[in-house]
């Protein structure tokens, strides 16, 4: 057990902690956390992302929900007021779908946006929902499932229920696996030419490609790995939910658990690699429909530890080897886990997305390592995590993955042709991001700093 005295000295600055949560809450004490809804998903009004981001504000709330179950009480209210209700190519909103990012019309990149084709809110992800049917669920578990008939006004100024939105968020899972474009995933395909093709955390537009280097094409659909352990969890719960409030539904518990372990049998058929002792980054799916798995080395394969899909024998083979896969050293970096491996064709250190290391994405990794008891390994990550905002002396978006094993962050904007046109290669961390805080938070509080009256009443910094 680390004491707080320890903590301290180690540079980890509670007051500072407390100063970027209650920014990114927009309150004057920690203790009021919530009562504003989500918090945005980075600190500083002149950052690119002080703005409500679906996902981030998702986990941002599960890591604050023992604490401060008012963020989480607000997130999914706030997404479920802003599900999607029509469909629409241009934002990309669905029938039951959360959002990816909101911004008001004064937002000066909102209107920088506007003028690219977008269009708020946006819904460019695939994520987004079922994580918040996880997060409802953690939160029913936690405190009862009262907020199942709380009131939402939607966007179309219906009264509904968070139940009703349930509902919707399930259909709206339950027809991406239906649709043969997928072939039983969760799948992704930009409708508007202009928006975000890969609609997952690691969004930038070379995230996602082959062992070649060759980025997937965007004109066919493809299945990103960890959102497939966030699909299965979703629909699992969503039905547990269902069962613990019975009524007459357009579809039952069973009707999802039969999507599910549909769901789990063709991933651990399509994405296992057995031969790289890991999860494909995504799979591919030809014009005809026939699958090609993306066979590069990454941190999403570790998203699938902390979800239940890796559940039973039948893949215990697959956790034992994914677990030594992602402490080798060209996946461990300084700082935590590289996105990609130092051996992926577009592997550079200070990448955004391929090879770089994110402290969000490192700790959702521990979570899976603790899950399976791997204790040691997940807390060495958590002590990585610390260590790199103790080295930065604040909370960063990411950091770099240097071969060399060091700690550092990009401090310059690096672009150069690649694919035929100027893309940046490297760019600064925002400061202060949202789920690095809220994690190290939840790491803090896992390691017995308990946050006392002291902390809870520090105002902004």
């Amino acid at each position: 057990m680390t004491s707080s005295l320890a903590l301290v000295q180690r540079g980890i600055r509670v007051d500072a902690l407390a100063g970027v949560l209650c920014e990114l809450g927009r309150v004057e004490q920690l203790a009021d956390l919530g009562q504003n809804g989500p918090l945005l998903a980075s600190a500083g009004v002149d950052s690119l992302f002080h703005c409500l981001f679906g996902r981030d504000a998702i986990r941002m709330a599960m890591d604050l929900l023992d604490d401060f179950p008012a963020v989480a009480h607000g997130t999914l209210l706030e997404l479920a007021r802003l599900q999607g209700v029509a469909h629409d190519a241009t934002s990309e909103e669905e029938p039951g779908r959360m959002l990816h990012e909101f911004r008001y019309p004064d937002d000066p990149h909102a209107v920088r946006l506007a003028e690219r084709g977008w269009t708020f809110p946006y819904y460019g992800a695939v994520d987004t929902t079922p994580q918040w049917v996880n997060l409802l669920a953690a939160y029913c578990a936690r405190y009862g499932l009262e907020i199942l008939d709380e009131g939402v006004t939607d966007r179309l100024w219906r009264s509904l229920r968070v139940r009703d939105s349930l509902l919707a968020a399930l259909a709206w899972i339950a027809g991406r696996l239906d649709d043969p474009r997928g072939s039983g995933f969760v799948w992704v395909q930009c409708s508007n030419s202009l928006g975000i093709a890969n609609q997952v955390w690691e969004d930038s537009a070379d995230s996602h490609y082959h062992a070649d280097g060759r980025l997937l094409d965007p004109r066919l659909p493809f299945a990103p790995v960890a959102v497939q352990g966030y699909a299965y969890d979703a629909l699992l719960s969503g039905a547990a939910l269902l069962d613990a409030t019975p009524q007459p539904l357009p579809f039952d518990a069973r009707w999802l658990g039969d999507r599910a372990a549909a769901l789990r049998q063709r991933f651990l058929a399509e994405f296992w690699l057995a031969d790289l002792g890991t999860f494909a980054q995504a799979v591919t799916f030809r014009a005809d429909g026939t699958p090609r798995a993306a066979r590069v080395v990454g941190s999403a394969a570790g998203h699938v530890l902390d979800s239940r899909l890796l559940e039973g024998e039948d893949a215990a083979a697959m956790r034992a080897a994914l677990v030594a896969r992602l402490a080798e050293s060209d996946l461990l970096a300084g700082a935590g886990m590289r996105t990609k491996s130092t051996t992926a064709a577009r592997f550079r250190a200070g990448a955004y997305h391929n090879g770089s290391t994110w402290p969000m994405d490192t700790g959702v990794i521990a979570d899976g390592l603790r899950r399976w008891g791997n204790l040691v390994f997940a807390s060495d990550l958590e002590e990585r995590i610390l260590a790199s905002c103790r080295f930065v002396g604040g909370f960063p978006e990411f950091l770099r993955g240097d071969p060399d094993g060091s700690i550092a962050v990009n401090t310059a904007v690096v672009d150069a042709v690649v694919d035929g046109a100027m893309n940046r290669l490297e760019q600064p961390p925002q400061a202060n991001q949202g789920w690095t805080a809220t994690r190290v938070w939840r790491i803090l509080r896992r390691y017995g700093l308990w946050l006392d009256n002291s902390a809870l009443r520090a105002r902004r910094i």
